[in-house]
């Protein structure tokens, strides 16, 4: 009989990762109401214990991974285009694949039931000023204060997501086509005035 293999005690910080990802396959399959303490202890393949140690519960869980989506999307959508109009649009293009590949951590993100770490959705915001900051120094976005001019333009870009994810345009309506036309319109809208 071969002596048996001592036990190893998983890390925290894997525990935490297998929770987090647990948590984001649940969410993405079964929506936020398959969210629950048990199936993510279950998928994670931990004790249900687990996620009050590591989140202080199902709802701590859920700002954890909202905060998570947003660190995902400032990285999606942080364009980096030397040519300041592709960039805005290779950004807007990312902010609606992302939307697309994740409904439900999206709709989630811009919820008022989830409490983000603030630095971290801050910090999805400045990625949009700060491309918007580059299109004014390369003197194809208008001078205005970036901020104003970035929520505008996440506004419009967002609202156009928001209505294809509800699947409220009419059934003729080509949604990558519109959207497409959405990015046309935020460009002249964010163009210098002439004689300004």
């Amino acid at each position: 009989m071969s002596p048996a293999k001592p036990r190893t005690r998983t890390s925290a910080a894997e525990v935490r990762s297998a929770l987090l990802r647990a948590g984001r396959t649940i969410l993405e399959r079964d929506g936020e109401a398959g969210l629950t303490v048990r199936a993510v202890a279950a998928e994670a393949q931990v004790a249900p214990m687990g996620v009050y140690n590591h989140f202080d519960g199902r709802d701590g869980l859920l700002d954890a991974l909202v905060t998570d989506g947003y660190a995902e999307f400032g990285d999606a959508i942080a364009a980096t285009d030397d040519d300041p109009v592709a960039r805005l649009r290779n950004a807007g293009l990312a902010y609606r694949r992302f939307a697309l590949a994740n409904p439900v951590i999206y709709r989630l993100m811009f919820s008022a039931q989830c409490a983000p770490e603030i630095e971290v959705a801050a910090h999805a915001f400045a990625v949009l000023v700060d491309i918007i900051r580059y299109g004014q120094v390369a003197g194809v976005v208008m001078s205005a204060d970036p901020r104003d001019l970035a929520m505008q333009t996440w506004s419009a870009v967002h609202g156009a997501v928001s209505l294809e994810l509800a699947r409220a345009y009419q059934p003729d309506v080509d949604a990558s086509a519109y959207y497409d036309n959405v990015l046309d319109f935020v460009a002249r809208a964010l163009a210098p005035r002439p004689g300004s």
